[in-house]
């Protein structure tokens, strides 16, 4: 096994896949933008929290409970509305831009962050995915001759560590050039990210119903 290249290969796929905008990367930018750095980094290790959480049920199956459809259901049902509510509350704030307040408790409370984080990567299962396309990548390149439980390990700490080094980067590279965005973009922002939750709540609560009915 060629680890150095399976640690390299790993890390740089978990990089690529969080480039791509969505709804992770307009949260951490606008709480970025607004001057909350490290609330911005608790959204990314919430959204590698939830990636991560994606890969053990991919790789080991540790979280069997979220296999029972109506168990899952219940818990999209909550996040759904958890989300639809927090969507209207930034399409308010939002739309009332002469009193945008970028100290507001919601944005800078790390914990509120590392959810809502958690949350809005759950809207990706796909990501399971992603995981086991991984896995066979890496395989077939040759750089693993067994698949274990260890190299698993690894696999997910290395692939996690890139999903979060992205927007890392983005939350520390917006957060020092906030003083040149103007409060438009960040309103602008701010509408459009509540409006995405939005989507993402109805899409939540939309299939936790379909099951459960």
């Amino acid at each position: 096994m060629n680890f150095t290249l399976f640690i390299l290969l790993t890390y740089i796929m978990g990089f690529l896949t969080a480039i791509p905008v969505g709804a992770v990367q307009i949260e951490v930018a606008r709480r970025a933008i607004t001057g909350h750095l490290r609330s911005a980094i608790m959204v990314a290790l919430g959204a590698t929290s939830a990636d991560i959480l994606y890969g053990l049920v991919a790789f080991f199956g540790v979280v069997p409970v979220l296999k029972e459809k109506k168990i899952m259901a219940v818990f999209w049902l909550i996040g759904g509305v958890l989300l639809l509510v927090f969507g209207i509350s930034l399409i308010r704030q939002g739309l009332q831009g002469h009193s945008l307040n970028t100290k507001s408790t919601h944005m800078r409370h790390q914990g509120v962050s590392l959810v809502t984080g958690f949350l809005l990567a759950l809207t990706n299962p796909m990501m399971i995915l992603w995981w086991l396309i991984g896995e066979k990548i890496v395989e077939e390149l040759g750089l693993i001759t067994l698949f274990t439980h260890k190299i698993g390990l690894y696999f997910l700490v290395i692939g996690g560590f890139g999903m979060f080094t992205y927007p890392g980067i983005l939350a520390i590279a917006l957060s020092r050039l906030k003083r040149s965005i103007s409060p438009s973009i960040i309103m602008r922002v701010t509408i459009a990210s509540g409006f995405l939750l939005l989507l993402v709540a109805i899409y939540f609560i939309g299939r936790s119903l379909v099951t459960l009915i």
